[in-house]
């Protein structure tokens, strides 16, 4: 039987406000009357989130930044070693700021060009993609970091990295800012008002824990469809196939008929859509009713026209920082829901309710 797992973080709404789900929406209709209706519970506020979407329980799989990172960008370092994301960002007038637009290809191609020649016997440089990068230490310590975000328009002096190894990292950072300067490169961009790429900030270390081998635990590997770093990290460390992240889209421009036809094609796939994580403020009310729609159309009415006529079990889940929601249509069911898979039914008390982690084991597990 094939399995699909669809995953929309704060797809749910607020109760009293116009929701995207009470439009017109012909494919999650019918696919929540042939359905079964659960809630589910509240997600649990974890380090690494990404295990849950897999199927993990809350206390499997819990890694830092850095280490996801590594395992995104393919690297296996030596086990005594420390893992950073690499951030590339601005340094202007004393300040780590934020580039605020994406480098290009070529950008990164003569940036990397130059920044690998800080490679020590030590550390290692792993280039990524736009912003973000990794790092490697072959040494281990107790560290303390400010992640980019954090430290995006405050004096650089005040967040640089502290405790052991601090000597190392102090000084990458600084022959970065160095050999990044007066590149043409920046100069160019400056020239066009754009702040220069001209600072790697590394952040978010850890070490490589030991993560729980799915594809063992459950006897068929799935693929894993996602525009997340940390989720491509994980899936690897956890025997999954992680897809090509370019291939699944951005925001409001994520693939999803292309991504239908993918997962029709495979016998598992997990994909994490998480479009609407950017359209929670008010004014982007019009885009969040569009792109509810297009995954209506795109994305949910051909896996419908599957489920009709193959063995296809879907799952659709909605979860967030409150009660959210889960749909599992299963091929040839008896079930016959009509609760409507909206925030009208958190309010049903006889809707059973169930964890995130288990309703993705129970959706990808025969």
């Amino acid at each position: 039987m094939r399995r699909i797992v669809l995953i929309v973080p704060n797809l749910l709404g607020d109760p009293d406000a116009e929701s995207p789900l009470r439009q017109n929406l012909p494919a999650l209709q019918l696919l929540t009357e042939l359905g079964e209706l659960r809630k589910l519970t509240p997600t649990p506020k974890v380090e690494t989130p990404e295990a849950l979407y897999l199927g993990m329980r809350p206390d499997e799989a819990q890694l830092r930044q850095g280490p996801l990172t590594v395992s995104a960008l393919g690297a296996d370092p030596p086990d005594r070693s420390t893992h950073f994301h690499l951030s590339l960002m601005a340094f202007q007038e004393g300040e780590v700021r934020d580039p605020a637009y994406r480098p290009t290809r070529e950008e990164l191609d003569t940036i990397f060009g130059l920044v690998k020649r800080l490679d020590t016997p030590t550390l290692t440089l792993l280039r990524g993609e736009a912003l973000d990068h990794g790092l490697v230490w072959e040494a281990l310590g107790d560290l303390g970091t400010t992640s980019a975000s954090e430290a995006a328009g405050k004096p650089m002096r005040g967040q640089l990295p502290e405790g052991d190894g601090e000597n190392v990292l102090r000084r990458l950072i600084d022959d970065s800012i160095n050999l990044l300067a007066e590149t043409e490169l920046n100069l160019r961009r400056m020239d066009d008002g754009l702040p220069p790429l001209n600072l790697l900030w590394p952040w978010g270390q850890g070490v490589r824990r030991p993560v729980p081998n799915l594809m063992l635990r459950r006897g068929e590997r799935a693929h894993v469809e996602s525009g997340s770093m940390r989720l491509s990290g994980l899936a690897r460390l956890a025997g999954y196939k992680h897809e090509d992240r370019d291939t699944f889209g951005r925001g409001l421009n994520t693939r999803l008929r292309a991504l239908a036809e993918r997962a029709l094609k495979r016998d598992i796939t997990i994909s994490l859509i998480t479009a609407m994580d950017d359209l929670a403020a008010p004014a982007r009310e019009e885009e969040r009713h569009w792109f509810v729609r297009e995954l209506d159309r795109e994305l949910l009415q051909p896996l419908l026209d599957s489920a009709l006529v193959t063995a296809t079990r879907i799952s659709i889940l909605a979860p967030g920082a409150g009660t959210g929601l889960a749909l599992r249509v299963v091929p040839k069911s008896p079930a016959a829901n009509h609760l409507p898979f909206d925030e009208r039914s958190l309010e049903e008390r006889h809707v059973p309710t169930i964890d995130l982690h288990q309703t993705v084991d129970e959706g990808v597990t025969l």
